[in-house]
């Protein structure tokens, strides 16, 4: 019996495109908007869909998968998490229900769920600019984290228990979930980036760094010394979950200690999305986890 073929679609994604005045790392002033760094590459991308793949990529394997999951939150109370009283309705029941989620996906007792990002996104293509890489939808492949911004980021988070746990556990990775709110995602679907095939594929050696001044973000996720921006490689294969919906959640490494498994990622322009997709609206907390 012929194995099902593997379903496909195209689109566009921002990556890495240099800098105007040549110097390997990048730098954006969040207040003034002045920056160094080149729009980004627009790559053709041709996209498959997780769901026709066999085997499909799993988060053990891959650091990257979808899971059923149903939150007890409506979209209402999700969309409201940009007000204290929703911020803390997040804070006290979702992020239980992800760090059981995550504990169950990945065996650690571990979780340390820590911040959120809603997000959403009406754009078209070409509108997203260099001051723009880390609002919306995130039209751009990076990593949220790299090897010294993640371990940055989990003393930040953890403090002093932090250096302890890194010191007595062989692997701690920033383990995301995102899920769609209210509706099917039609519009800017995430994009995952496998880059199992690129011979020595590094933090190093295929992220760029763009250092911030100014950064409003500081508020929502803490300190970070740089964000890291994806360069392309002809070797990438691309995954995304077609229509993904409230029942569901993807989950992935958006840093890992262990670089075969984080998991470069970020919204793609799907051509086949109809004129009329609502804009895509969605939500993701990312955990602190340690492994054994």
């Amino acid at each position: 019996m012929a194995a099902a073929a593997v379903e496909t679609t195209s689109g566009l994604m921002g990556m890495w495109n240099g800098t105007k005045d040549g110097q390997e790392c990048g730098y954006i002033d969040w207040a003034s908007g002045s920056t160094n760094v080149n729009d980004p590459k627009e790559v053709k991308i041709e996209v498959e869909d997780i769901r026709t793949l066999n085997p499909q990529p799993c988060y053990d394997n891959d650091g990257y998968g979808i899971v059923k999951h149903e939150s007890s939150l409506t979209p209402e109370q999700f969309l409201a998490g940009n007000t204290p009283e929703g911020k803390k309705v997040i804070e006290d029941v979702y992020f239980k229900e992800v760090a059981e989620l995550v504990k169950k996906i990945t065996g650690s007792e571990i979780v340390h769920p820590y911040v959120f990002r809603i997000r959403q996104n009406a754009m078209k293509p070409g509108e997203f600019k260099a001051n723009k890489l880390s609002h919306s939808a995130l039209p751009v492949a990076h990593v949220d984290r790299d090897d010294v911004t993640g371990e940055d980021g989990v003393r930040e988070v953890l403090g002093d228990l932090a250096d302890q746990l890194i010191s007595k556990h062989k692997r701690y990775a920033q383990v995301n979930i995102w899920r769609t709110v209210g509706e099917a995602i039609k519009k800017w679907p995430l994009c995952f980036v496998n880059h199992s095939a690129v011979p020595g594929w590094s933090y190093d050696t295929h992220l760029a760094r763009v250092f911030p001044t100014n950064d409003p973000r500081i508020a929502i996720r803490g300190e970070k010394k740089h964000d890291s921006v994806l360069k392309y490689d002809p070797g990438y294969k691309y995954h995304y979950a077609s229509d993904l919906d409230v029942d569901e959640a993807l989950v992935f490494s958006s840093f890992d200690s262990d670089v075969d498994k984080v998991s470069p990622h970020g919204a793609f322009w799907d051509f086949a999305s109809p004129d009329d997709a609502p804009t895509r609206r969605s939500i993701e907390v990312r955990c602190w986890v340690f492994f054994d």
